[in-house]
C-alpha cells in the first residue's frame, strides 16, 4: 500500500511511469522491475490493443523510443518446433 499509485488525469498510467502487479492487482510508483510486496514481475506496458496504441502515440509525440521486442534465437526456435 505504500507504493500504490494514484490514477493520473488526462494521461495513461503506463505513460506516466506507473507499473502494474498482476498478483497484488495494483498500480505502483516503483523504479524496479519486481514488485516490492510479492516479488512478481511488474507489467510496464498495456495488454489491450486500444491502450497500446495510445501509449505508442504518446511516446511518438514526446520523442521517446520504445525498445523493440526481443527476437528468439535459432536455438530457441528449434526447441519450440521440437515441442509441437
Amino acid at each position: 500500500m505504500r507504493h500504490k499509485a494514484i490514477k493520473p488525469t488526462g494521461i495513461g498510467r503506463y505513460s506516466s511511469g506507473q507499473k502494474r502487479c498482476q498478483i497484488c492487482e495494483i498500480f505502483l510508483n516503483w523504479s524496479g522491475l519486481w514488485c516490492p510486496c510479492c516479488g512478481y514481475r511488474l507489467r510496464t506496458r498495456p495488454r489491450n490493443v486500444k491502450f497500446k496504441a495510445e501509449l505508442r502515440a504518446f511516446m511518438e509525440l514526446n520523442g521517446i523510443e520504445l525498445p523493440a521486442p526481443k527476437q528468439q534465437s535459432n536455438h530457441q526456435k528449434s526447441q519450440m518446433q521440437g515441442r509441437i
